[in-house]
């Protein structure tokens, strides 16, 4: 019988949940936001302004889960709500100034805890790991 170290995706779950930890940990202390919001963050960053229901769908995220998401966002001022110039009827959401700096350390937060886990392999197994990964993930 196979051990669990023996699976990976058990293993690839065991690192996925130390790495997650970690970096929940250290954006709690510094940009001061949840892993969450540095999703929603990234994703504003990553596309531009966007509706709420596009940016929900983007996440994978409950449409009422993105409107708390987005209150505590607008809360904090690190995203703002203004009409879609296309459409009077809908809004769109984008990242303010303050929000463009968070996502940056919490960039810097990521990249830190992934250079810390991935330590043990080499700049190529990193880049091969990284490649592998994104091709079992595009799949699902």
């Amino acid at each position: 019988m196979e051990t669990l170290l023996g699976m990976t995706t058990f293993v690839l779950h065991k690192v996925g949940v130390a790495g997650r930890r970690a970096i929940a940990e250290r954006l709690a202390v510094k940009p001061g936001i949840t892993l969450w919001q540095l999703a929603a963050l990234a994703e504003l960053g990553d596309q531009g302004p966007a509706a709420q229901n596009e940016l929900a769908a983007g996440l994978g995220v409950d449409p009422s889960d993105m409107v708390r998401l987005m209150d505590g966002l607008l809360a904090d001022g690190l995203v703002s709500r203004n009409r879609d110039p296309a459409d009077r009827r809908r809004y769109r959401i984008s990242l303010t100034p303050q929000g463009k700096k968070a996502l940056s350390a919490a960039r810097t937060v990521v990249r830190e805890v992934e250079k810390t886990t991935l330590q043990p392999l080499t700049a190529t197994e990193r880049a091969t790991l990284h490649r592998l990964v994104t091709k079992i993930h595009q799949r699902h």
